[in-house]
């Protein structure tokens, strides 16, 4: 039987409308056919009510509302605020701040903006339904209709939007429900940015029915995969899902890019959106330069500011649980922007003037629920969030003390300044240290790997401070002389940060986390370490720090084959090889038999590209000669250097040296990873 013509439409096609041309209403349109673009048709909104258009029984019930709010008297208690409507979700809710009158948080269906501008503030109470401020971050629309503005909004480094389905970059259920336990293993107890009894069965129900996945919970699910599959090594993702871990982090991050697009990351007001970018940028760290993760970082930032998330939730009304997990996230944004930025070499940003969110509690997930209606109680002792709230209270403790020491760019800048002695900056960090043990580390378990994690992460914590404390870059004349009780300071909080790196890196109860550690080069520590080997006594000692070194080297340059040549390894593999002949040297002198050279060591030598020009000049033909033919038991591909460059400031054996070189080669490598981007978009 021949199918019925269509009717006209009686309204236009969504195209025509927003293009703003004559649509003819058919099915499809003659304007729609031309451009190859699919063609449909929605009924236009229904029109918004006026004010004067609403019934007699919603405006007795404001009335009511607003004498019942005039007679109700101030609350008491910081968490019981005056609430205009439920905060349960299940509808629009809308509070204003307890505090001066500033700000208002508008909220419906998990999306939240807030504002505090003036004339928004104003125009929003002239709505009939607030929540409709909303309206311009709620994007349904975009997962069927291809408009103009959707199609060419720039999505920074994420792509364009696209109404294309994501069922297939997924991997299989299975695979699914593995990378789920990967991330609540390796991944969620150091940043618990998301609940895990909530979101479980959210998954649960998603893996059987990917097709008609949320595009949040789609963005969030895709991120995870990016992150737990970057937490564990390429031999484990071989056995476990039959694929290299570069393929499938491909697959996964360009599924992870596409699902923020879809969710409109740049306008979105949803808290899962933000998890989900949150658990990306995280992930990015592993395959992009600092430069473009603390870029992207503020973009989270600016984000979160607009979701209101900056502002304590308990002094909006928001419930006990949406309040808690907000200032986890509050939490893991300026740290990831704190510690981004310190990677570039810049200082963090500052934080809104109005930013009040308290810090998250010690509590574990049981003892959150989206039904609750009295404030848990904090615990103390050991929790699932015990290294989160560690690094919140190290941050606490920073954030008092560069504010004590006076108005400056960086919250680290005390510690290097001039405006406070040596002995006060000693007794912050005896401060710091008696804190974290009276509240975390009496309490650790050994046993326990997020127990151990946050014994290292804390322990680390306190060394870099008093390296940063007592740094011989504080000496400003490269003549100036330190005592060697100082520079035996200086040297043990080295040699301890440096330990620790090692630990975290080769301990099998830690190697879970090392997604996390394995960002962090102690270059401070190691430059400082190979300067002073060349005038310290103790063979133990020496040997010590020959091993340590040679194992965090060896381990950076493996996982960071194309920085190799960049002239900070350049230098810092000229000062392993000064060093290394000087300590030999000495033990020939005092006919004692070095420690085993390390392999990294060995392969500069033994490798001619890998010597710089300065050390070629200084051996004999016959020397380098012999060394030239001898055969390398190592891996030449591991160091590609072509470098010649001099290094002069390296042959003043003075203590202490000059850091100003150093730190324009460190400059100079952070702004070289720049170049890693080609890397990053051609995978």
């Amino acid at each position: 039987m021949a199918s019925l013509p269509h009717s006209p439409k009686p309204y236009s096609c969504v195209v025509c409308h927003n293009r703003k041309v004559k649509c003819d209403r058919k099915e499809p349109c003659s304007n729609c056919a031309k451009a190859n673009v699919e063609c449909l048709y929605r009924p236009p909104p229904r029109p918004r009510r006026r004010k004067r258009e609403r019934d007699a029984s919603e405006n007795a019930s404001q009335e009511r509302d607003k004498s019942l709010r005039q007679m109700s008297p101030e609350p008491s208690r910081v968490d019981q605020p005056v609430k205009r409507s439920s905060p349960t979700g299940d509808g629009p809710f809308e509070a204003e701040s307890k505090s001066n009158g500033s700000g208002r948080m508008i909220m419906k269906e998990g999306n939240s903006i807030y504002l505090d501008n003036t004339l928004w503030t104003s125009v929003s109470y002239e709505l009939p339904n607030a929540a409709d401020v909303l309206d311009n971050t709620s994007d349904e629309r975009n997962d069927d209709l291809p408009q103009e503005e959707d199609i060419s909004e720039p999505m920074m480094l994420m792509g364009l939007a696209t109404r294309e389905s994501l069922t297939e970059p997924h991997p299989e259920p299975l695979h699914i429900f593995k990378l789920w336990q990967t991330f609540l293993e390796n991944v969620n107890p150091l940043i618990k940015i998301v609940h895990t009894p909530t979101l479980q069965p959210q998954i649960l129900e998603a893996t059987g029915d990917l097709p008609r996945v949320g595009k949040e919970l789609e963005a969030l699910m895709f991120a995870i995969y990016c992150i737990a599959l970057g937490s564990l090594q390429a031999d484990e993702v071989e056995r476990s899902f039959g694929e290299s871990k570069k393929k499938l982090l491909s697959r996964y991050r360009q599924g992870a890019q596409l699902a923020l697009s879809k969710a409109s990351i740049l306008r979105t007001s949803n808290l899962m959106v933000l998890q989900a970018f949150l658990l990306y940028l995280l992930s990015m760290r592993a395959f992009s330069d600092p430069h473009t993760t603390w870029t992207m970082s503020g973009i989270a930032l600016r984000i979160a500011q607009r979701m209101g998330i900056h502002r304590d939730g308990s002094e909006y009304g928001l419930s006990f649980f949406e309040t808690e997990m907000r200032r986890r996230i509050w939490f893991q944004v300026v740290i990831l922007d704190a510690t981004s930025a310190r990677s570039c070499g810049v200082a963090s940003s500052p934080l809104p003037t109005n930013a009040d969110t308290k810090p998250p509690m010690n509590i574990n997930d049981s003892d959150l629920d989206p039904r609750m209606t009295e404030s848990p109680c904090e615990k103390h002792g050991p929790t699932e969030m015990m290294f989160c709230v560690a690094r919140s209270e190290f941050g606490k403790w920073l954030s008092r003390w560069s504010k004590d020491a006076g108005p400056s760019n960086s919250p680290w800048a005390f510690l290097s300044s001039s405006t406070m002695s040596l002995e006060q900056k000693d007794i912050a960090i005896d401060e710091l240290e008696n804190t974290m043990e009276k509240k975390f580390l009496q309490y650790c378990d050994r046993s326990i790997p997020l127990h151990l994690a946050t014994i290292t992460m804390a322990r680390s914590a306190i060394h870099y401070t008093r390296l940063m404390a007592h740094h011989p870059r504080q000496y400003r004349d490269c003549n100036a002389r330190i005592s060697q009780a100082e520079k035996d300071i200086i040297f043990e909080n080295c040699l301890k940060m440096a330990e620790y790196a090692d630990y975290t890196q080769t301990n099998t109860d830690v190697q879970r986390f090392e997604w996390h550690t394995v960002h962090h080069m102690p270059w401070d520590a190691m430059i400082f370490m190979l300067s002073e080997m060349r005038v310290r006594t103790d063979p133990e000692e020496k040997s010590k720090v020959w091993e340590i070194v040679g194992n965090i080297y060896s381990r950076h340059v493996g996982q960071k084959r194309r920085f190799a040549g960049r002239p900070l390894h350049l230098a810092l593999q000229t000062l392993m090889v000064k060093a290394w002949e000087s300590y030999t040297e000495e033990c020939h002198l005092q006919h004692r038999a070095p420690t085993a050279c390390p392999t990294i060591i060995a392969a500069l030598i033994s490798n001619p590209k890998c010597v710089t020009k300065s050390h070629v000049t200084q051996r004999s033909s016959s020397s380098t000669q012999q060394t030239n033919t001898r055969e390398s038991h190592h891996d030449p591909s591991m160091l590609q250097l072509d470098d010649n460059r001099d290094f002069d400031f390296l042959a003043q054996d003075t203590s202490p040296m000059d850091w100003n070189e150093w730190d324009c080669l460190l400059n100079q490598f952070q702004e070289s990873l720049m170049d890693d981007m080609v890397h990053f978009t051609s995978l």
